[in-house]
């Protein structure tokens, strides 16, 4: 068994060249998901209100494969933590361990944004990140990769947490919505952020934020508003998620839900004008970034 610290993974990954790797290595894995290749169990969640945290466990194992994965990720306002578990399919054996402190799962949400990002019918021009914490920086960075030209802009309720990151910061949630046209929502919110949009304009949000059943980013009557719904795995969303909440509410039906791994397939609707994509993570991820690094020769 071997054990990784953060700064050992980080030498294993060069974001800046390693970008589009990364992209196709977790469209694989949503494809491969939604096409029944990978086994995934529910995820275990722990909820600690006593210190406004929360942790997270997930795994995967993709047939055929020779490892199965297992990601422990806690969240809290004084920062993220994790590991993730790498074991031989055949003896149950643990081969590695990956202290990310919950690096991992950062990157691999970030990307699955910016993957989201690609289904906007229109080039994104003016692109809004409401949130401050680990993802809000990460996605900032990989949105000016993917999209240099475009305009970036954030917003947060603590000012001061995002004037490190950008000095194009919006004073609301509503003024950025409004600003913009291609939206990350990266919160820990348990109310909505966004409660309104603009009618017949184009808007692509990208919850990533409300993984859990008590979390929540995009109001009820957006979903009302959508042409297309868009989630990682529509078995948890009828649990977690602002989807959850609008198929509970009969604001949306299950049948109009596509999975990100189907919608790479087959694609979207050109003439899409409102997109919401809300995504609570799938184990598959963190399966194909173990494999990303273990292709790095890591162990």
């Amino acid at each position: 068994m071997k054990i990784f610290n953060l700064q050992e993974i980080k030498q294993k990954i060069n974001i800046a060249t390693d970008l589009q790797e990364l992209i196709n290595s977790q469209k694989s894995a949503f494809i491969d998901f939604s096409s029944g290749l990978y086994l995934v169990p529910p995820p275990m969640q722990f909820l600690f209100p006593l210190y406004g945290s929360d942790c997270h466990i997930k795994a995967a194992y993709r047939q055929g494969s020779n490892n199965i994965v297992v990601k422990i990720v806690n969240g809290s306002p004084f920062g993220g933590n994790g590991v993730v578990l790498v074991f031989a399919s055949n003896t149950g054996k643990l081969k590695l361990i990956l202290h990310d402190e919950g690096f991992l799962t950062t990157l691999r949400t970030a990307v699955t944004g910016i993957i989201a990002s690609e289904f906007a019918p229109w080039q994104p021009q003016n692109i809004g990140i409401i949130g401050s914490g680990n993802l809000s920086s990460m996605l900032y960075y990989l949105v000016g990769m993917k999209y240099p030209s475009s305009n970036i802009m954030l917003y947060a309720r603590d000012k001061r947490k995002v004037q490190g990151i950008t000095e194009a910061i919006c004073d609301s949630a509503e003024e950025l919505v409004i600003k913009c046209d291609t939206i990350f929502t990266a919160t820990s919110s348990t109310r909505p952020i966004i409660h309104t949009i603009q009618e017949d304009s184009n808007k692509l949000i990208i919850a990533l934020g409300s993984d859990d059943e008590y979390k929540s980013e995009i109001s009820l009557n957006i979903f009302g508003q959508s042409d297309v719904v868009i989630v990682d795995s529509k078995l948890q969303a009828t649990q977690f998620g602002d989807v959850a909440k609008a198929l509970k509410h009969g604001v949306i039906s299950s049948n109009s839900l596509i999975e990100l791994g189907e919608a790479l397939k087959v694609g979207i609707a050109e003439k899409a004008k409102t997109i919401i994509a809300d995504l609570s993570g799938i184990g598959a991820q963190d399966a194909a970034m173990a494999q990303f690094l273990l292709s790095r020769t890591l162990c």
